[in-house]
């Protein structure tokens, strides 16, 4: 493909690095771990990165903004252009928002970096576990439903493996929302949000004869600290329509991508203090690992009551 007066030859890693910056913004460090899962085989290093991310730059193919790293390295981060998205679904696909294309606003840089190495990490982990991930959906690009109630997960995931298929739906937290408050973006109004939305796929599910397969998914919370996975999990048991569904995970951020079988491994709690995994092909099997006690937060008590109903949404 030529452009700018440049040739450039697409080979099949490039075309996997585009399908990357489609999933999500990524430094060169990510590229690079994302590239192991890559069907066009990997990069041998960084700097090779760095060379055919300038080669796909003066292309037009994909564009490039610094970003100021925790401890104060630098590097640069990198998303498809209008030419590299025509490219990857052809001329006639749908256009997309502008954000898009453009560069991640300052106050979103932060949570945009941390969610972009949850979804290399993703990536990778399936690949090396053999666990096909059969659908994605990236930030904001899927809306779940439920009455007057939207909630967008930061990015979905529906894995396949042993022959079940898990849903999983991410949320990183950076303690940047408040956990109990009626405001739009707090953690109690998403934990609502997919309560209300499970209930309304499972009873359209019942209604329909229980065709195909029953359509349960997980929310999982990855957050900064454990006693803040802790405090989600408490407001979750207190919010629970159903103590004995397992919705919501929580674990670190750390913990996460420290994980070599990530999705495999009981690296989760759920909101009774039990270990839970992401893919776990035998759930009628307990993990060996002791429970922990979800304990209410010191600071404060989330109150139970009226304001945990739905109508708190509107």
């Amino acid at each position: 493909m030529a452009n700018r007066g440049i040739n450039v030859v697409l080979s099949a890693r490039d075309r996997d690095v585009l399908g990357l910056l489609d999933r999500t913004p990524a430094t060169t460090a990510l590229i690079l771990k994302a590239s192991e899962a890559f069907d066009g085989g990997p990069f041998r290093d960084e700097r090779r990165v760095r060379e055919r991310m300038q080669n796909l730059g003066n292309a037009g193919l994909v564009r490039r903004w610094p970003l100021a790293l925790p401890g104060g390295g630098a590097t640069n981060y990198y998303k498809l252009s209008v030419t590299g998205f025509r490219l990857l679904y052809g001329e006639n696909a749908p256009r997309l928002h502008n954000r898009y294309f453009a560069a991640v606003p300052l106050a979103r840089l932060e949570h945009t970096h941390t969610l972009a190495q949850v979804i290399v990490h993703t990536l990778v982990t399936a690949h090396r576990h053999r666990i096909r991930i059969t659908k994605f959906y990236r930030e904001n690009s899927r809306t779940l439903q439920a009455g007057p109630i939207q909630q967008q997960p930061d990015c979905m995931v529906q894995l396949s493996t042993g022959g079940r298929t898990f849903n999983v739906l991410f949320e990183v937290d950076n303690s940047t929302e408040s956990i109990d408050s009626p405001v739009h973006q707090s953690i109690r109004r998403k934990v609502l949000g997919y309560e209300a939305y499970q209930d309304r796929i499972l009873n359209a599910w019942k209604a329909s004869g229980r065709k195909g397969l029953r359509p349960v998914f997980r929310a999982v919370f990855l957050t900064r600290t454990i006693d803040r996975a802790h405090h989600i999990l408490f407001l979750v048991s207190q919010l629970a329509g159903n103590m004995h569904r397992r919705l919501c995970y929580a674990a670190t951020q750390d913990a996460y991508l420290a994980e070599n079988d990530a999705l495999r491994d009981p690296i989760f709690l759920d909101h009774s203090g039990s270990w839970q995994a992401l893919a776990d092909i035998h759930p009628s099997a307990p993990f060996p690992r002791p429970p922990v006690r979800i304990r209410a937060p010191l600071a404060s008590q989330f109150p139970i009551g009226s304001a945990d109903t739905l109508p708190a949404f509107c």
